[in-house]
C-alpha cells in the first residue's frame, strides 16, 4: 500500500512538470477582434527611457490593417506594408527582460532586405504585439512568423 501511493504520487508530479513545461512553450493566444483600421496606429514597441537619454532607442513602432511605422518623435521615418514583411523572429537579444524581435522586410524594385529591431510591449493588459504578428500572417501568408510563447516574450 506504501509503495502504491508513492507511486501515484511520482506520477501526479511528473504530470504536473509535463504540463508546466507545456504551459511554457505553448503559443500565446492571438488578440481577438478586429485589426486596427487604416489610419489607427497601435503601438507594438516598449519605451526604454534609459536607452532613450542614450540616444541607442529613439523609435517608436507602431501598425494599422496595411502598414508598419517606424515613428521617431511623432516623425514617421518609414512606412512599410505588411505585404512586404518576409520574416519576424526573435533575437537573442534582451533588454528589461524583454526579447528584442527582428522584423525583416523586401524593399525597392531590387527586392533589398532590410531590417527593424523591435523590442516587444506585450502585457496582461496590452497585446498588440501578437494582433501584429497575426496581421503580418494574414497580409503575407508566406512570410515566416514566429509564434510568441511565455520564453519568448
Amino acid at each position: 500500500m506504501h509503495q502504491f501511493v508513492y507511486f501515484i504520487f511520482s506520477l501526479l508530479s511528473l504530470a504536473f512538470f509535463i504540463l508546466l513545461i507545456w504551459y511554457c512553450f505553448k503559443p500565446l493566444p492571438l488578440k481577438k477582434g478586429l485589426p486596427p483600421s487604416p489610419g489607427m496606429m497601435k503601438k507594438i514597441s516598449a519605451n526604454t527611457p534609459i536607452l532613450k537619454k542614450l540616444g541607442m532607442n529613439t523609435e517608436d513602432y507602431y501598425y494599422d490593417c496595411d502598414f508598419l511605422y517606424q515613428q521617431r518623435e511623432g516623425e514617421t521615418l518609414c512606412k512599410v506594408p505588411l505585404k512586404n514583411i518576409i520574416r519576424i523572429k526573435v533575437s537573442g537579444t534582451e533588454v528589461s527582460n524583454r526579447r528584442v524581435w527582428l522584423v525583416r522586410y523586401v524593399t525597392g524594385s531590387y527586392s533589398t532586405e532590410r531590417e527593424f529591431r523591435v523590442l516587444n510591449n506585450y502585457t496582461l493588459f496590452n497585446r498588440e504585439f501578437v494582433g501584429f504578428l497575426a496581421a503580418v500572417k494574414e497580409a503575407n501568408p508566406a512570410a515566416e512568423v514566429q509564434e510568441m510563447t511565455l520564453t519568448r516574450l
